[in-house]
């Protein structure tokens, strides 16, 4: 069947393309696109000056309905709910593995809730961190991935969630999502200040050299994709703590090596790929959107029909713009 895709035939530009897909074989489902949401590596290729990326589809993060099914489909019949892993969901319909749909709870009312994969990173980071009772936690960079780590921090034990940014903007958008404080990333007394939230514990019987006693959180996430966050993430984490690595730090980055030796600090890529299981994390994703634990709408800043994609990406540097969501 002929379907309606969004297509990236350059730098800086999206258009609506026709495209064929078949029916769905054994095991698969046929989808009625109803939101994609706009990942950070869709802004990115809109973006991007390498022209061998180019033309190209996108979009990884779907929800829609069910609107036919291929043989030995047990889990799904038509009419359901789903939302979606896997590529090149920019379309009015897709194909779909059953393995990758999960089941959302109808009927509908606002799709963009139901943009599951990006929130489900969020989820899955947190599970990853190890994250004990009273630690002082951190959030370099609060772009939507930070502030969805943020939601998803409000259901553990920290004590202190600290967000760190660079704009009023964001470090308002981070009290709202669950962070207990909220701090310029770049203020040099930042130390100094989250060290003041909490009392001090007493020293570990740790073996600490002098001039790497290390800073005052136990977990530090680098959501910024930057290497200044990435330097000011690293510099907050105790002697012994762990830096998740979480935003994408693309290409090869100079990091301190020495520092993270002298430290201690336990590295974590808590990219989706950390996961054991990233499928069990969507599931999990979908209960805590269903209880209301997690809001994903809250997040989202621009909505667009795939007609007016354009407008949504070129509006995507906006300091005001945390998340877009593509609507079918």
């Amino acid at each position: 069947m002929k379907v309606e895709a969004l297509h990236f035939p350059r730098r800086g530009a999206v258009e609506i393309k026709q495209r064929e897909i078949g029916e769905p074989g054994p095991g698969q489902i046929l989808v009625a696109v109803r939101a994609c949401g706009v990942c950070y590596g869709d802004v990115s290729l809109f973006h991007s000056d390498d022209a061998s990326r180019f033309p190209t589809y996108g979009g990884h993060e779907a929800a829609g309905e069910v609107i036919a099914v291929g043989a030995n489909v047990t889990r799904f019949k038509v009419g359901d709910a789903v939302a979606l892993l896997g590529q090149n969901r920019f379309s009015t319909h897709t194909i779909a593995d059953e393995s990758q749909a999960m089941a959302i709870p109808g009927p509908v009312t606002d799709w963009r809730q139901w943009v599951v994969e990006p929130i489900a990173c969020c989820v899955n980071g947190v599970a990853s961190a190890g994250i004990e009772p009273d630690d002082i936690v951190a959030v370099v960079g609060c772009g939507f991935m930070g502030l969805g780590l943020l939601q998803c921090l409000r259901m553990s034990p920290a004590r202190v969630r600290v967000a760190l940014a660079l704009r009023a903007f964001s470090l308002d958008q981070a009290r709202r999502n669950g962070a207990t404080h909220a701090l310029r990333s770049d203020d040099d007394g930042v130390i100094a200040q989250i060290a003041a939230l909490a009392p001090a514990r007493p020293m570990p019987n740790q073996y600490v050299v002098e001039g790497f006693e290390g800073g005052p959180c136990d977990v530090v996430f680098e959501a910024s994709g930057t290497l200044s966050g990435l330097r000011r993430a690293s510099e907050l984490v105790r002697v012994g703590g762990t830096l998740v690595l979480f935003g994408h730090q693309e290409g090869e980055v100079p990091v301190d090596g020495t520092l993270w030796h002298m430290r201690g600090i336990t590295v974590l890529n808590a990219s989706p790929m950390i996961a054991k299981d990233f499928t069990q994390m969507f599931y999990r994703t979908v209960g805590l959107l269903t209880s209301g634990a997690l809001n994903m709408a809250d997040l989202v800043t621009h909505t667009a029909p795939a007609r007016e994609a354009q407008a949504l990406f070129d509006q995507s540097k906006e300091k005001s713009y945390i998340k877009g969501v593509i609507t079918f």
